[in-house]
């Protein structure tokens, strides 16, 4: 209904343009809209179908074969606008005043050009959302990639892990391996879709963190804390795995003493904030994201800028008292 209104007003506002041209012409003004509005009223029925025969005429034949079929297309649509016309014409006035010849062919060459232009038009939106399609797809795969660059860096450093045990405790490797088993298993689910909810992607950072701690044992302390109402926002997939994987390995892992980190997500205005802090070793002076970063940083950023369509939502920066703080803001509805 409400495109209906919003069609029917459109052609109105085109019939009132004309009709103004006749006015300043000479014409009085009842005069000037009894010609234009059934004119461009008829064109406005019949658009629709046009618009439809356009896209069926797209998918189904060549651009030069679908050019040949709307020349006489022209024809047959453009008679039926004059005799939509013609009808009305007859039911308030019976009798023409001119020979129905001449009604016809005066009006038939004079709207010629309009069918050319909604065909027109229709090409420009057809190409408009292949183009849009295409732009999409190739986001889509993009992304796709990234997501592939992850899960085989994730896993050879989860199988680095289980490895270490295979001497030393081979319970504790079996265990683990089921615990990857479990891991992979949810990635898969997890990894389907470019978001999920921040609840889901929290539960996978947990399942990832128990195998981390088994490496690093009491070594490492990890603290997760998000409010209620940011759970069920939509955030990217595998986004917080490889940022505490990168301040494990880099930050609080190097060290012999261990250390902390904090995972915190809340609202932020009309998007989420989320920050992963260390207080392990910290930047190396001139660190810069794009120049030294690691794959699992580069590709979150990257995604970010994908999905988003702005840069900057990622930010790495030193904590004074030690340690690294990584901070994105999400925007999210």
């Amino acid at each position: 209904m409400r495109r209906a209104v919003v069609a029917f007003l459109l052609w109105t506002a085109i019939a009132v343009v004309f009709a103004t041209q006749l006015y300043f012409a000479g014409l009085p003004w009842r005069q000037a809209l009894a010609w234009t509005l059934p004119r461009w009223y008829a064109w406005g029925l019949v658009t629709p179908a046009i618009f439809a025969l356009d896209r069926r005429l797209a998918l189904a034949t060549s651009l030069t074969t679908r050019v040949i079929v709307h020349v006489p297309l022209a024809a047959g649509w453009t008679s039926l606008t004059v005799l939509l016309r013609l009808g009305r014409r007859l039911i308030l006035t019976p009798a023409l005043s001119e020979s129905f010849r001449q009604f016809f062919l005066e009006r038939f060459y004079s709207d010629l050009p309009i069918y050319a232009v909604l065909v027109g038009i229709s090409f420009a939106r057809q190409y408009a959302r292949q183009r849009s399609d295409l732009e999409r797809e190739l986001v889509e795969a993009q992304l796709q990639s990234l997501r592939a660059q992850l899960q085989p860096h994730f896993l050879f450093n989860a199988l680095n892990t289980i490895s270490s045990f295979t001497e030393s405790s081979p319970q504790q490797a079996r265990r683990l391996m089921a615990q990857l088993a479990d891991l992979l298993r949810a990635s898969l689910r997890h990894g389907a879709q470019p978001k999920v909810p921040l609840s889901d992607e929290l539960t996978f950072l947990d399942d990832f963190l128990a195998i981390e701690s088994a490496r690093f044992e009491d070594r490492l302390r990890v603290t997760v804390r998000a409010d209620d109402d940011v759970l069920p926002l939509m955030v990217p997939s595998f986004l917080l795995q490889p940022i505490v994987e990168n301040a494990i390995r880099h930050g609080v892992g190097t060290r012999l003493s261990g250390g902390r980190v904090e995972v915190i997500a809340a609202r932020n205005g009309s998007g989420v904030h989320i920050s992963v802090r260390d207080d392990g070793v910290g930047l190396p002076v001139g660190w810069s994201l794009e120049r030294d970063a690691g794959i699992g940083l580069k590709n979150v950023a990257a995604r970010l800028e994908h999905l988003y369509g702005r840069r900057n939502l990622l930010r790495v920066n030193p904590i004074p008292t030690g340690g690294v703080e990584v901070t994105m803001e999400l925007p999210v509805p």
